[in-house]
């Protein structure tokens, strides 16, 4: 009896098995591969509406950029292009001084979103990494100008500092009355404003190439680990590949900041100045909104190209799908 109950056992198993492999051998039904080529329809009309708002973004972080770049271009040369006068005094020198720190924070703000970009890369989204020689043309474009801001203001120039002031006669010989130009006055202020912007700048040039050795360093060590992802190791390289070139031009700059004498520029009055003050502000304030709003829209980008990659990861597993279950034609 126990060995028929065994045999019983078996077969029932074997029968059990013998449907399973029927199953997964037979055709799927014809209403689940209409079903799926309705869901490939639906996906594919899907992921073509996300292209187009995709591109759209696009055109918007083209647009926003291209707007930025170019008034802050304005803006630097027309600075450039100005030099105190006696009239101004020290107030164009102040502006440049302002703009530089403005253009500080500016790299600020695209080192961080640089970081964080690289971040997503070396945790697997490789879709972001053409961006970062974007973020990093950028900063490089604002040491740039930076550089030229400060070398615009004027150094130290061969100027008499005294001048006559007149003369009168005792007891038959001329007397000259002498006092301190206006000019050497001037001068002496361009100098104090020149010297102590060179010596800001350069600094910070300075950190940036000890923070460019410190992060070669830091990547030369990471790259050991075996344990590495191969998205983390595909990033550090490429960093490493780029940080000489990065240095090279800072050093470049570096070298220029020492050399030039900031002698060119127009002499402006009080009133030009204080209205070339005026729009500075503005635009300072318009740039921040456009930056803002382009950090918004790459962020929107970013998360769209994520999710518009998933959707095509599924819409390709469902074409393989058909393609394995649905009906041969003969």
């Amino acid at each position: 009896m126990t060995r028929l109950l065994i045999l019983g056992g078996t077969a029932a198993l074997l029968a059990t098995g013998g449907l399973r492999a029927q199953d997964e051998t037979a055709e799927a039904p014809a209403s689940d591969i209409e079903a799926r080529r309705e869901s490939v329809a639906n996906l594919e009309t899907h992921i073509a509406q996300r292209e187009e708002r995709l591109a759209e973004w696009g055109r918007d972080i083209v647009e926003l950029d291209s707007r930025i770049e170019k008034r802050v271009d304005e803006l630097v040369k027309m600075l450039a292009g100005m030099k105190d006068s006696q009239d101004s005094r020290t107030a164009v020198t102040h502006m440049k001084k302002e703009a530089v720190e403005a253009l500080k924070n500016g790299i600020q703000r695209y080192a961080a979103k640089r970081k964080e970009i690289a971040e997503s890369i070396r945790t697997g989204n490789e879709s972001a990494s053409g961006d970062l020689a974007k973020f990093d043309d950028r900063i490089i474009k604002r040491v740039d100008q930076i550089a030229e801001l400060t070398k615009s203001i004027p150094t130290h120039q061969d100027v008499e500092k005294y001048e006559s002031d007149g003369g009168s006669y005792w007891n038959g010989y001329y007397y000259e009355n002498n006092r301190v130009s206006e000019e050497w006055k001037q001068n002496r202020r361009d100098r104090v404003g020149s010297d102590q912007a060179r010596k800001d700048t350069t600094t910070a040039i300075q950190e940036g190439i000890e923070r460019l050795d410190q992060r070669r360093r830091s990547l030369e060590d990471s790259l050991k680990n075996r344990q590495l992802s191969e998205s983390a190791r595909a990033l550090y390289t490429s960093e490493l590949g780029q940080i000489d070139a990065y240095k090279d031009h800072l050093n470049a700059q570096l070298m220029s900041l020492t050399t030039s004498t900031g002698s060119g520029g127009t002499a402006v009055g009080r009133e030009q100045a204080h209205d070339a003050g005026m729009l500075i502000e503005d635009a300072r304030r318009d740039l921040r909104e456009d930056v803002a709003r382009l950090f918004r829209t790459y962020d929107q980008f970013a998360r769209g190209r994520a999710y518009l990659a998933d959707l095509n990861e599924k819409l390709e597993a469902r074409r393989k799908w058909l393609e394995e279950n649905a009906p041969k034609k003969d």
